[in-house]
């Protein structure tokens, strides 16, 4: 595999752009805001792998928006970011379409107070932060069958994802799971489950950014 120069922030905007995904002036500025503060409290608290912060661009911001080569989702609808980690790709999401409602879900406490943090100081008012498992939330009154669109990004087998997020979707909602390498098994079984309609799978070719092609990153799709 041929390794790539990572691209930084205003090659990933080109990049963006020549992919016909555009961001106001003003997002991109929140953008920036979040990179460094995501920088400055992975000092602290292991938010991304320190392997990856000279990668932060490339590997997470423009994975994170690759999906907006090939889907566009509606303002007002309610999406579910699962195990949302350092924010991925919820929170650059959020500032691109912020006439939807995100709601970020984690296990680690100490990973979703960080994000509370960033989000009140980056002012994104269609952005909460909630720290528990996917699967009990699910049974609480405030989230139950609430999210029309589910997010994931490198969390779990699409099988587990299904069984986690069954309280969580409202009727006739999708998912969009971020995946990468061989995913002939995993899809297999995930067609087993009766309450999955139907599955696409979109291979990220994105032009300037053939790291993704080569390193077979997916979006999968899941009709409920």
């Amino acid at each position: 595999m041929i390794h790539m120069h990572s691209p930084t922030a205003s090659e990933t905007r080109k990049i963006l752009e020549t992919n016909k995904i555009f961001l106001e002036d003003g997002q991109w500025s929140l953008l920036e805001k979040w990179v460094e503060l995501l920088l400055e409290t992975n000092q602290k608290l292991n938010l991304i792998s320190r392997k990856d912060i000279g990668q932060i661009w490339g590997k997470h911001i423009l994975h994170s928006l690759a999906i907006l080569a090939t889907e566009r989702f509606e303002d007002n609808s309610e999406i579910c970011d699962i195990g949302t980690g350092g924010g991925f790709p919820g929170i650059p999401l959020a500032i691109v379409y912020p006439g939807m409602k995100f709601t970020l879900m984690d296990s680690t406490q100490k990973k979703i107070k960080a994000l509370q943090e960033m989000i009140s100081v980056l002012g994104l008012h269609n952005v909460q932060a909630v720290a528990g498992r996917a699967e009990e939330l699910g049974r609480s009154q405030r989230y139950r069958f609430r999210f029309s669109i589910l997010i994931a990004r490198a969390v779990a087998p699409l099988k587990t994802l299904e069984k986690w997020t069954r309280q969580l979707r409202s009727p006739q909602a999708v998912m969009y799971a971020y995946k990468g390498g061989d995913l002939a098994r995993e899809v297999r079984e995930a067609s087993e489950c009766s309450l999955i309609r139907r599955i696409d799978r979109t291979v990220l070719t994105i032009e300037g950014a053939p790291q993704f092609e080569e390193n077979q990153k997916q979006i999968v799709c899941l009709h409920f």
